[in-house]
């Protein structure tokens, strides 16, 4: 949709979200039990979303991701360790990078053969890009896929195994990108 420019804001944004929700949900560890009146909403499942967004940008494009994906991405996982830490959630809290994920590679090369297909840049080849983007998930999946298990959070792709009440789809619901015609052509 033409709005790659808007990442680094985007990633801004989510760092400050994060630290907010670092401070409440430490605080206060009852918030993290409030759910969306959408049924298909969380706020742990957009977390992890952003977060492999900006592991994405900075494992396929290193030198052209925008400093905010790397600031974001350290709050978020920090908030993520944070929130387990006080509700006695284990995790390694140094992981190797080499360490093993439960995110398949050929997910990671799925996404990023997408955002090649949008026009994202590309500057290193996805099999050089996995281990990159491993080294930044193996920080935060371990943590993600308890909160996401405890919370029973809605399903949604690479947001981890847990039992599902009723069957529902794990593609997200993108609306459509509509061009009015002008002169017998979208524009």
């Amino acid at each position: 949709m033409g709005l790659i420019d808007n990442l680094p804001s985007l990633f801004a944004e989510w760092e400050r979200w994060a630290a907010d929700v670092a401070e409440s949900h430490t605080s206060y560890p009852s918030l993290l039990y409030l759910r969306s009146p959408r049924s298909q909403n969380s706020w742990v499942v957009s977390l992890i979303a952003v977060m492999d967004a900006a592991a994405l940008v900075l494992s396929v494009d290193p030198e052209g991701a925008p400093i905010e994906a790397r600031m974001c991405m350290r709050m978020r996982f920090t908030c993520l360790r944070d929130i387990a830490q006080v509700n006695r959630i284990p995790f390694n809290p140094d992981p190797h990078p080499d360490d093993p994920i439960l995110l398949p590679q050929d997910e990671f090369e799925v996404a990023g053969t997408r955002l090649a297909s949008i026009g994202y840049p590309i500057s290193r080849p996805l099999d050089e890009a996995w281990p990159h983007f491993r080294g930044w998930r193996v920080n935060y999946e371990e943590v993600a896929y308890a909160l996401t298990s405890a919370l029973n959070a809605p399903p949604a792709r690479w947001t981890g195994p847990r039992r599902l009440f009723r069957a529902e789809s794990l593609e997200p619901n993108r609306p459509v990108d509509r061009q009015p015609t002008v002169g017998g052509k979208a524009s």
